[in-house]
This record gives structure tokens, sequence and C-alpha cells, in this order.
């Protein structure tokens, strides 16, 4: 008895303070909420992942962070504080937005194996918020420039005016702080129902139970640490708040992307199937750099720029065979290899036995067919067939200025990445682990054999990375000056308003780095 009115307390607390988003996901069968949590869970793992990899950055340079000095930071430093704080806001954002989506499960009967779901999602994201959070803001304590710094708008990164100084109040704001207590303390009994469903079996699961307690550890220290100072700095901004909703401040229409829009989007992308077969598929060939964008799945969330991912299209094995057995230089290339091979199909399937066989023969991993695509994705470098790799709601495609010769070379070495996992450290200089960008920057890379697409990597929280924005700026760029290595293929535009993708222009394309990142404008 004693217990059952303790939860019910504990969970009208959670309530009182909770903010009000769409329940939208809550509305779906219990089936298909399951298997919308579950992936949630994942990509909130990757979330936290990110957040963490850019926290070892700031600790790397904590002496940069931490310097109140008196003098203007010089273009690299200021280069590497902005797009730190750039991708630190966009992994907050995102996980806020998670959260906020799962919010509502507080209305759901704690019976209701949605109930235990939801809290673990909301539970782990407002830890690691707090967690990495708090450390963050620690270091502008008193540190002016770097305060003015951060609160200046970032188009890269979709960073509004004020975001930094409004998120420092919401990570210290009594509400916050009595949602981490109250959720650690409901932890106890909503943790057990989870492994009463057999769901704490779940590799996602298992690092959320480990995740939220080690993360509710370094938030209530920090609280405990600098709470007081933290209050005392910003105690006008406090009293003046009285809403305290969100755990992090994004526009209203950020928010509703936690809720509805996505749920109501799921499996639903703007560029139909038809789409894909009468407006994509006629113009590609095999070794076209392509680059896509879904609204509601934030693909490489930390880096900067309105592309968020790339990928290679290789095309079937009749295309590729089309496109390379007959061409003179390939046939001279392929015969004085260590296979001896008669023809460039015959030389991927000499070399790579395995992943051909899967490339020719396969289904990807969602079980579509025939590959058309490499692309590294959570799952790893794949292989894909178009209903993944374009189903979004962008879609571009450049064609490199190469030879036969030299495209065959990049898709042999894209063959080569196949099957290593995703670096979600976005490490360029390790081929253990490859990032989507760097799959095709790696493949086109010029070496000593092999004429390639010269991009630029660019640093970001002070690491030497591309992201895939770039590709399409660089594209730009190369335009702009008379020296262009890539032509335009196709741009297929996402229009959310009118729920449909339509045919682009190569001037739209072309400016379409530009565009914000979140791109909720259109909402």
């Amino acid at each position: 008895m004693v217990c059952a009115l303790m939860t019910s307390l504990i969970v009208l607390t959670l309530l009182a303070a909770a903010p009000k988003t769409p329940s939208s996901v809550y509305e779906l069968s219990n089936e298909a909420f399951i298997a919308t949590a579950r992936h949630d869970l994942a990509t909130l793992h990757q979330f936290v992942t990110g957040m963490g990899g850019v926290m070892s950055g700031v600790t790397k340079n904590k002496a940069l962070f931490s310097a109140k000095q008196k003098t203007v930071y010089s273009p690299e430093q200021k280069q590497t504080l902005l797009s730190t704080w750039g991708s630190l806001f966009a992994y907050f954002s995102a996980t806020e937005g998670l959260r906020q989506k799962y919010w509502d499960f507080v209305k759901v009967p704690p019976t209701d194996p949605r109930h235990a779901w939801g809290f673990l999602l909301t539970h782990t994201a407002l830890t690691a918020l707090l967690a990495n959070g708090l450390r963050f803001a620690d270091l502008a304590l008193n540190n002016k420039q770097l305060e003015t710094l951060f609160d200046e708008a970032n188009d890269e990164f979709g960073v509004p005016q004020g975001a930094f100084a409004a998120f420092k109040l919401k990570a210290i704001h009594v509400a916050t702080s009595t949602q981490l207590l109250t959720g650690d303390t409901y932890a106890v009994a909503a943790v057990p129902v989870l492994k009463q469903q057999k769901d704490a079996a779940d590799p996602h699961v298992t690092w959320a139970v480990g995740e939220m307690k080690a993360d509710s550890t370094i938030a209530k220290s920090a609280l405990v640490k600098n709470g007081i100072r933290l209050f005392m700095g910003n105690a006008k901004d406090i009293v003046a708040d009285t809403s305290a909703h969100t755990m992090f401040p994004v526009q209203k229409s950020f928010a509703e992307w936690a809720g509805d829009t996505r749920v109501a989007r799921i499996g639903k992308p703007l560029l139909t199937a038809k789409d894909i077969e009468t407006l994509v598929l006629p113009k590609l060939e095999p070794g076209d750099i392509v680059v896509a964008r879904q609204n509601w799945f934030l693909s490489n969330i930390g880096l900067p720029g309105f592309w968020p991912h790339a990928e290679l299209f290789v095309g079937t094995a009749a295309d590729l065979a089309k496109s390379f057995d007959s061409d003179p230089e390939v046939l001279q290339w392929t015969a004085g290899q260590p296979e001896k091979a008669a023809s460039f199909s015959e030389l991927l399937q000499k070399r790579f036995p395995a992943k051909w066989k899967a490339y020719a023969e396969g289904l990807d991993w969602q079980g579509h067919g025939p590959v058309r695509v490499i692309e590294s994705i959570s799952e790893g470098v794949s292989f894909t067939a178009v209903e993944h790799a374009f189903g979004v709601d962008y879609l571009g495609a450049m064609r490199p200025r190469l030879s036969k010769l030299d495209k065959a070379k990049a898709i042999t070495h894209a063959f080569k990445y196949q099957g290593r996992p995703y670096d979600f450290d976005f490490d360029f200089f390790s081929d253990s682990s490859i990032v989507c960008s760097e799959l095709v920057y790696k493949a086109y890379q010029t070496g000593a054999d092999q004429r390639g697409v010269a991009i630029d990597l660019v640093d970001v929280a002070g690491r030497r990375t591309l992201p895939a924005n770039e590709i399409v700026k660089r594209f730009d760029s190369d335009l702009k000056a008379g020296t262009p290595q890539l032509d335009f293929v196709v741009f297929v535009d996402g229009n959310e308003k009118e729920d449909k993708a339509v045919l682009g222009t190569e001037a739209a394309f072309r400016a379409s780095w530009k565009r914000t990142k979140w791109d909720i404008a259109q909402k």
C-alpha cells in the first residue's frame, strides 16, 4: 500500500513538471510503440555517445575553454570553440527532442508496457543532458568573452541567438533538478518492469540503465559542487522564468519535431517510390556521389550543415558491368591486377567473393533488393537498396569528372571498406571504422595511381573531419571558381508544407548547403 502510494506521488510529481508536448507516440499500437521506442533508444545511444566524444575533445582543450583571457580569440581558437559548442548544441537539441517525445509516459498506467519504456527514454536523456551540460556550462562561468561567443547565432549548426544563456538557465533550474532526483527514485520501480517484460536483455536497454545511473551520479556531483555558484550567477533569470517546461531551449517548431509530426512521418519519406523510380534512378550512373537528408531522422547530428549524409551509388551488378566491363582502360587495368581478371565485375568477384555475392545476389539489411548503394550507416558500411538509401526527404547527386578507370578504382576502395563499423568518433585518420562522408572521401582520394576529387577536411570540435554538407559546398565553390570537379546530376527537393518532394534546379542544389541545419522553417 505504501509502495503504491509512493509510486503515485512520484508519478504526480513528474507529471507536474512535465513539458507540454504532443503525445502522438502513445497513440500507436503497443507493437508499433515498442518498435519505435527500441529504434529511438538506439538513436539516443548514438546521441549520448556523440556527446561524450565532443566532451572528450573539450577535456583535451580544457586550457582553451577555461582561460579567462583578455585578448580576442584567434580565428583558430574561435573555430574550435564555436564548432564544439555547435556540435554539443546539436546533440543536446536532438536528445531533448527525444525526451519530449516520450514525456507523456506519466499519463500511461504503470502496468502498461509503454510506461516503463517512456520513462527509460526520458530519464536516460535527462541524465545525459545534465551530466554533460552542467560540466560544459561550468567552463564559461564568469567568462564573459566565452559566454558572448557561445551566445552568438551559429548558422552552420542551427544555433539561435542566446542559446547558451538559455541552456544554462534551464540546466540549473530547480524544476530540472527536481526531475532528476524524482526520476532517480522512480527508476527503482520502473526498471524491474522492463525485466519482467523481458526487455532488459536488449543491449540498448542494458546500456541505458547503466548510463542513467552513471550520468545521474555525475550530474548530482556537479550540482553539489557548483550548483550554488550557478544558481547565484543566474538568480535573476531563474526567478523570471516560471515555466521550465523544457530542459533545453528550442524553437516551438523543433519541439513539434519530438511529437506527432515525426511519429506521423515514420516510414513515410517525402521521396516516394515513384519519385525514386522516375526522377532519380534514370539519371544516375555507377560512381555518382549522392547526398541525402531526412528531416526527422538526424544522422550525423553532431556535424554542421543541411546535408548530413553521403553515399556512393554503384548501381546493380548489371549496371556495373554495362558501365565498366567494356572500357579499354579498365580492362587493361584489371588484366594487370594480381587476380588477372577479364573484366571489372570479375575483379570484384575474385577479390571480394563474399562481398560480391552479397552485392550481386543478396538483399540489404532491411530485406530490400537489388543492392545499388554503398553507404556507412549505424549498422556499418553496408550494401543497401534504394528503399533505404533513397527513402529520404531530400536527395542530390553529383558526378565526378573522372575517367571510367578512376571511378572503377573508387568503387573498388568502397568494396574494401564494406563491412567495417560506423565511426561515431568521426576519425578520418583511421580506417578501422568509417563515417558516411569518409567513405566517399577515401573512395575518391587522390593516390599514386588514381585521380580523385579534392575536398578539404574541416575542423569540427577540434577534429579534422568532413561533414557531407562540405561536399555540396565544394561543388558550389568550384563552379564559381571555374574549376569544377563534379557535375550536377539531380536534385529532389523536399517540401514539408505540401508533404511531397519535387524536382529541383541545379541553382537550388548549389545553394542548398547554406540552408539551416534543422530546416524547420518549412513547417
